[in-house]
């Protein structure tokens, strides 16, 4: 979710709006789009082939699962909207969710681990 600060400059009253992911924020300002990266990126450490990932950058609209739940292959456990389109991300196998690092509304980068599975 974006959040509208108003900022009081030198140049007067500014509207920032800004977006805080696991890589980091962007920050819109007249027009003008910036990432500033997070020094500490959640996200920055390797996929394994238990890790479901982002496709590619978007907006998750449904989390569909929680940290100790029982899943079975092909069971929906995000979904996520990017580009127009939605994309349901699904269990590979049976197993049990050890993390769930998204929640509803949050943006997320190509590649950020939504969910991790136990083995």
């Amino acid at each position: 979710m974006s959040v509208l600060k108003r900022l009081d400059t030198e140049e007067g009253l500014k509207k920032i709006h800004y977006h805080k992911t696991t890589k980091g924020t962007w920050v819109c300002e007249s027009g003008r789009t910036y990432f500033v990266k997070s020094k500490k990126s959640s996200s920055s450490q390797e996929a394994s082939e238990d890790d479901i990932v982002a496709p590619m950058s978007g907006a998750i609209i449904s989390v569909d699962v929680a940290p100790g739940d029982a899943v079975t292959a092909g069971q929906d456990l995000v979904v996520m909207t990017a580009m127009k389109m939605e994309y349901r991300l699904k269990a590979p196998k049976d197993g049990t969710i050890k993390a769930v690092n998204c929640k509803l509304n949050d943006l997320v980068d190509i590649e950020d681990i939504l969910v991790s599975m136990d083995e």
